[in-house]
This record gives structure tokens, C-alpha cells and sequence, in this order.
């Protein structure tokens, strides 16, 4: 797809986008109208129950069938790798003790086919995975494709990150619990060591199961026997059992009983169907004193759907949530779903109790706190997820916002505030770096209080500290593989330095 294909389609997503705002103002506005006719009678008890049972219909609507497609990128054949590999067996093994002689940490080798360079974010590279120089139950040979990962940090000096995708399921150094998948990741760590690896380990503490986030752990790569520098393994974020669990449809499924998978994306392309957010508009006077409009965004669906019909549904169920939180953090209004998925005035309820029904509060609260505390530069425009499923088994039946990513950008500027994730950001050439959500959130003192009481309950416990802690003794295990650039764990402890002052200006302004 060319960049006329991309501003087009951006632009059609736009006009669906504005066109849905303008649908749900009408029927909120019809809505309105009758409150009006009908608030000089005092409902009956008759009355109210037949209100219940038209809040519990079904959803009355139908979807657009016509079908989507994304491109698609297909696995290579491992056949000639698998000969080559073989042929090569001995070889490989020597190198692999040699190697192993050399390091202290897990390590991995990727053989490519005939020994081609890995460069493409298009295609795939056939490849045999070694993973060795670890616990005898974590050794590990199997075939994969590889290909570079990523946008800017893809651009940027010779090391690159990379997409593993395994010809089958498989785990990786018994990350997360050992559970198999196909797709993992391998983050360069590049200028330092320290910026993921950090942040999803202080992810990990504040979520507490609950909600995911990756697993992450230092090794050794190299590519046809030649070294890369220490990288970070991680998981891949995707919709997928154990990871992001949500229901994907069957390929003749054209309901909207389905779950998704959505990330904020600067950088939408034809893999991934995408919606555009204007958030109606909506200006809003954020908790330091700054006003303005919110910017459109691209949101990315990374998990699968068949139709237009769905990505529509998904696009303005999103806004939906958008504009029941707005509402009330903004105008204190209790807003609700009708049985068509309308944003209707709910008088029979708090505006706090109209947004816990549509938003996992404490993984909103959670998620604040987690990029408030790495003061993440990144923070409202790419690489910011959120789940929810509408099928009958839903473990995401609200908004739910989880597995954080990309943190390449964070620790910036000073530790001893001001407020960062949930403020207006300056704006970066055309890119707004603004969260809509938190600083909608914060501006209601009810959600104040959620992340004051988890904030309390993090900080006194002293886990962050510990995790800080645990973080910066991690990094000093790779003094012997990094060699001449052991100087990288000073960046490290830099990190852990402005986390540690950061605990302390949000104790002050938190507890």
C-alpha cells in the first residue's frame, strides 16, 4: 500500500468516524427530548421495570458483511533450512560451546537460510532458533521465521529488533510460566539497557496478575554466529490464550459478540484494520491548568475480524466509552449503552457508577501509574493497549487497559514532577503525545481517589522499591558479557535513580 493508499484510507476512517460521532449526538439529543416530555410524571413501579427490561434486550442492529482484508505475512518454508542445518550440525555445536565458554547469560543463535541478512519488516527470514547457555529444560532447536520489528527504533543504528514466529508453538527460557506460543520478540537495548526492561518489571509489580504485560529477560544474541549485543526477550503483544485472551471470530462470523484487541497507533498500516478517534471534539481543561481540543488518532485492532461492519461496531463502541467517561468526569453526567449501542443519559445512577460499568477502573488506574512513573515521552501516541470481549465467556467485560509498550522514551526530563501522563503534551512537529484517557480520568475527583488509595497501597508496601532494587542487581549480572560496554549499567542505575526520585514526588502529591 502506498502513502496515497494509507492518507485515503485514513481518510475515509475519518469521515466513518465523524459520521458515527454525529449518529450518537442525534440519539442522544432524541433521548434528551423525551427525558424532557417525560419529567413532570413520577415513574411507577410498573414503569421502572419495563425501563429494566428494555436496558437488558439485545442488541437490536445489523453489521456491515463486506469482508476486510489485510495483508498478510506469510511463514516461510523451513524445508532447506532444516537441510542446511543439519549438514552444518557439528559446526553449529562447536560454535555454540565456544560461545557458551564466553557468557554468562542465556543466549541465542539464529541460523538463517543460506545465511541471508535479516532485514525486512515485510517478509520473514527462514531460520533455526538455538537457544543454549541456560538450564538444561529451556535448551531449545526449532525452526522460525525472523524479520525486523518495530518503526523508529527499527531506523536507528545497526542493531534492530526482531519478530520471532516459530513454525510451531514453543517457550522461550520458561517465560510466562512456561506457556508455548509461536511469536516473541527480541528488543535491541541499543543506547541502554535499562528502558524496557525497567518498565515492564515495574509493570509486573503493579499489576500483580491481574492484567498482562510481558515477560522480559536478558540474553546474548547472535546471528549466524555473529554477536548483536545483549537484547531483551520478550512476548509478543497479541490476542492469544494466556496472553490477551479475548474472542477472536470464527471467518463466517459477522457478530458483534466478539472481543478485540486495540492499541493506539501512530504508525497504522494495512496489516492491521484501524479506526479514526476524534473524540467528537471534545476540550477539556486538564488538571494543570492547560485547555484544549483533543487530537484524532488512529486505533489499530490487533487481534482478528472479518467485516466492515465489525471494525465499525468496535470503532463506535470505543467512542461510546469515550464519551460516557467524558461526560462524567467533565460534566458529571451518568451516561449508559442503550440496547443498540447508543450513549443515552442514565439518571439512575452516579456518573462514577456509569463509568465502572463500561471501564476497568483499577487497570485505567494502574496503567496512570505505571506511565506516571517512568514518565513516558510515548505516552498517548503509539504503543498503548486496551481490551474488551463481548462474548459469552468474556474475561474483559469492561475497557480494560493493559499490556504497556515501547518505553524507548521514558525517564525523560526531571523525576521531581510536574504530572506527565495525565497532562496535555507539547505538541512534536503534527504529533500530539496527549492520553485523552488520563487526562479525562483525572479530572474527576472520584478517579483521584482510586489512584491516591492504589498509589498508598503500592508505595507503602515498598515493592516498587524492592522491584527498583531487583532491576538494577540484574543489570550488573551482564558486566562480563558486555565487555568493554559494561559502562551501560551506569545508564541502568540512572534509570533506577530517577524511578526512585520519581517515588518520592508522587509520595508527595499521591499520599
Amino acid at each position: 500500500m502506498g502513502e496515497k493508499d494509507i492518507i485515503m484510507k485514513k481518510t475515509f476512517a475519518l469521515i466513518c468516524a465523524v459520521c458515527l460521532a454525529a449518529a450518537m449526538l442525534a440519539g442522544c439529543a432524541s433521548e434528551n427530548e423525551q427525558t424532557k416530555q417525560e419529567s413532570t410524571a413520577v415513574p411507577s413501579e410498573e414503569s421502572s421495570s419495563s425501563q429494566a427490561e428494555e436496558k437488558a434486550e439485545e442488541p437490536t442492529f445489523e453489521l456491515d458483511d463486506t469482508p476486510i482484508t489485510v495483508a498478510e505475512t506469510p511463514s516461510p518454508d523451513f524445508g532447506e533450512i532444516k537441510t542446511q542445518y543439519t549438514a552444518k550440525q557439528e559446526d553449529i555445536s562447536a560454535l555454540l560451546e565456544e560461545i557458551s565458554a564466553q557468557k554468562d547469560m542465556p543466549c541465542i543463535n539464529i541460523t538463517t537460510e543460506s545465511g541471508y541478512p535479516i532485514i525486512s519488516k515485510e517478509s520473514y527470514v527462514a531460520g533455526m532458533i538455538d537457544v543454549f547457555n541456560c538450564d538444561e529444560a529451556y535448551r531449545l532447536t526449532a525452526a522460525g521465521g525472523v524479520k525486523v520489528r518495530g518503526n523508529s527504533s527499527a531506523d536507528q543504528g545497526d542493531e534492530k529488533p526482531y519478530r520471532i514466529k516459530f513454525e510451531e508453538e514453543q517457550n522461550m527460557l520458561g517465560l510466562h510460566g512456561g506457556n508455548s506460543y509461536k511469536s516473541w520478540v527480541l528488543l535491541r537495548s541499543y543506547w541502554n539497557l535499562g528502558t524496557d526492561y525497567t518498565a515492564q518489571n515495574l509493570a509486573k509489580t503493579i499489576f500483580d496478575g491481574k492484567y498482562y504485560n510481558t515477560d522480559i529477560t536478558y540474553v546474548d544474541l547472535y546471528i549466524n554466529g555473529e554477536y548483536k549485543g545483549i537484547y531483551d526477550l520478550c512476548e509478543q503483544n497479541q490476542a492469544a490464550e494466556g496472553r490477551v485472551d479475548v474472542h477472536e471470530p470464527a471467518k463466517d462470523d459477522n457478530s458483534a459478540d466478539i472481543g478485540f484487541l486495540l492499541e493506539i497507533d501512530n504508525y497504522p498500516d494495512e496489516t492491521h484494520p484501524f479506526f479514526v478517534m476524534d473524540y467528537e471534539g471534545a476540550e477539556i481543561e486538564d488538571i494543570s491548568g492547560e485547555k484544549r481540543k483533543f487530537a484524532s488518532a488512529e486505533y489499530s485492532v490487533k487481534s482478528d475480524i472479518n467485516t466492515q461492519g465489525q471494525l465499525d461496531f468496535i470503532g463506535n463502541y470505543t467512542s461510546g466509552v469515550f464519551r460516557i467517561l467524558y461526560e462524567a468526569a467533565e460534566n458529571d453526567k451518568a451516561m449508559r449503552f442503550d440496547s443498540a449501542y447508543n450513549v443515552v443519559p442514565a439518571d439512575d445512577m452516579s456518573p462514577q457508577d456509569a463509568v465502572s460499568e463500561v471501564i476497568d477502573l483499577e487497570s485505567l488506574a494502574d496503567m496512570l501509574i505505571l506511565e506516571e512513573l517512568v514518565h513516558n515521552y510515548d505516552v498517548g501516541e503509539g504503543s498503548f493497549y486496551m481490551a474488551r470481549d463481548l462474548s459469552a465467556d468474556s474475561i474483559y467485560e469492561k475497557l480494560t487497559f493493559l499490556a504497556p509498550w515501547d518505553f524507548n522514551w521514558a525517564y525523560e526530563g526531571d523525576a521531581d514532577g510536574p504530572y506527565y501522563a495525565c497532562t496535555f503534551r507539547p505538541e512534536v512537529g503534527k504529533q500530539d503525545r496527549s492520553n485523552p484517557w488520563f487526562i479525562t480520568a483525572m479530572k474527576a475527583d472520584w478517579f483521584k481517589e482510586i489512584v491516591k488509595a492504589r498509589w498508598s497501597e503500592l508505595s507503602d508496601s515498598g515493592a516498587l522499591r524492592d522491584t527498583a532494587k531487583k532491576i538494577l542487581d540484574d543489570a550488573s549480572k551482564l558486566e562480563n558479557d558486555l565487555g568493554e560496554d559494561a559502562w551501560k549499567i551506569d545508564k541502568v542505575a540512572d534509570i533506577i535513580n530517577f524511578v526512585y526520585g520519581r517515588i518520592e514526588w508522587l509520595d508527595s502529591s499521591w499520599k
